[in-house]
């Protein structure tokens, strides 16, 4: 008991310390106490920033129902890359639990396939205004009814059930309330048209 209060005055004289220090920056350099300050909560938004997606896994369950099992692969930047890939990271729980990951199925299929698209950027010289044309081939798609397409600002998200995926970052920011597409069916060729902010 006694070696714990022992601790705890230890570390409340150390965060004292560190608090008579910025009490000291502030006063004495407030431009480098304002620069440590925003570096602080810089990396506390990184480090607490939820995981960001990262890629998407086919396969297919064998049992105890057949069916496609999709796994979604996040990167969170508080798990550190390991120095080396052939030795277990800080998550591996290889030496506490045999076994965690069952295999269901062997035959892995890849993420849907990138199809062909070109982005051009398009200059009305009438009116200065400028747009952006993405064409997309989609040889395996019958109807348009088969494609998911969302816009934003800044990116285009076209996906066909277990065909494929295409997330594209956009040059120049957009004005999403004008965009338009079409899709030729004798080309198989998806054309989504949308002005330049």
């Amino acid at each position: 008991m006694s070696s714990s209060l022992g601790c705890t005055k230890e570390v409340l004289q150390q965060v004292n310390q560190f608090w008579s220090m910025l009490d000291d920056l502030s006063q004495n350099d407030p431009q480098s106490y304002q620069k440590f300050i925003e570096k602080q909560m810089k990396q506390g938004t990184d480090y607490n920033a939820p995981p960001q997606p990262d890629s998407c896994l086919l396969t297919e369950m064998l049992e105890p129902k057949k069916g496609l099992l999709y796994i979604n692969v996040c990167g969170w930047k508080r798990v550190p890359t390991p120095a080396d890939e052939n030795k277990p990271g800080p998550g591996d729980q290889s030496n506490k639990t045999k076994n965690l990951i069952q295999v269901i199925s062997s035959s892995v299929t890849a993420q849907p396939p990138r199809q062909q698209h070109q982005l051009t950027v398009n200059s009305d010289p009438r009116d200065l205004s400028r747009s952006l044309e993405l064409t997309v081939e989609l040889p395996k798609v019958q109807s348009i009814t088969e494609c998911h397409l969302s816009i934003s600002q800044d990116d285009v998200l076209l996906e066909v059930e277990d065909m494929y995926h295409l997330h594209l970052e956009l040059p120049d920011t957009v004005n999403e309330e004008s965009a338009s597409a079409t899709f030729n069916k004798k080309k198989r060729i998806l054309t989504l048209q949308v002005s330049i902010l």
